[in-house]
């Protein structure tokens, strides 16, 4: 028994893992399926803690930090491979509120609490040298590599969440807030794909888990 012990710990650390993932998904699709659609001026009219979800044009406010791209939202990432390993030095999501946009009208988006799904990859380069981009001095780098992501000026939205007067938020009691470039459908799709991941694959390693134990009794 003590030589499997390692790994049913194993098993059952991936199985909560997986659970705990489809968990998160679950609640994500049941946020989708009872959420109010409304407009983007439509936002402004729901009372505060109403689910809702909206579609819509993102609209630039920034430009992206390695590549200049305009956009609504970034996320950048850069790592220094030196004589010790991998060390990320930057690792920053942006929190600045951008309009969303449709034939209706417009509201700002705050997406510093939203889980950012879909986010389109601007960079992914790899240089000797850092050149005009953030960099470490203290240590000797082989290799940099820079990476990001953004969700572009002009790009549709989907976004799922909950009306906070004027805006939407995170929920106060699921913590729901999604910003995807997927549609509806699509978002609902992959809520539906991983929940049965999720719960399916967690359960069957708890089966394997104790069918390890059981048979190890056996012997």
């Amino acid at each position: 028994m003590s030589d499997l012990s390692p790994a049913i710990v194993f098993l059952l650390i991936l199985a909560a893992v997986l659970l705990a993932a489809g968990w998160v998904w679950r609640l994500r699709f049941r946020s989708l399926r009872r959420a109010v659609a409304t407009s983007c001026a439509g936002v402004a009219g729901l009372p505060g803690g109403v689910p809702c979800q909206v579609s819509g044009t993102a609209q630039a406010v920034q430009p992206a930090p390695f590549s200049g791209t305009p956009c609504a939202w970034y996320r950048v990432r850069a790592t220094a491979k030196t004589r010790s390993g991998k060390r990320v030095f930057m690792d920053e999501k942006s929190a600045a509120p951008f309009p969303l946009q449709d034939e209706s009208g417009r509201f700002t988006v705050d997406p510093g609490t939203a889980a950012v799904d879909g986010a389109v990859r601007t960079m992914d380069e790899r240089r000797p040298e850092h050149g005009s981009l953030p960099g470490l001095t203290t240590e000797e780098v082989s290799e940099y590599r820079y990476e990001e992501w953004i969700l572009p000026a002009g790009r549709p939205l989907y976004i799922l969440g909950t009306a906070t007067g004027g805006s939407i938020g995170k929920d106060e009691k699921t913590g729901q807030y999604s910003i995807t470039t997927r549609t509806r459908r699509e978002f609902g799709r992959r809520a539906v794909m991983f929940m049965g991941i999720g719960y399916g694959g967690g359960a069957c390693l708890v089966l394997a888990s104790a069918l390890i134990v059981a048979l190890d009794h056996l012997d």
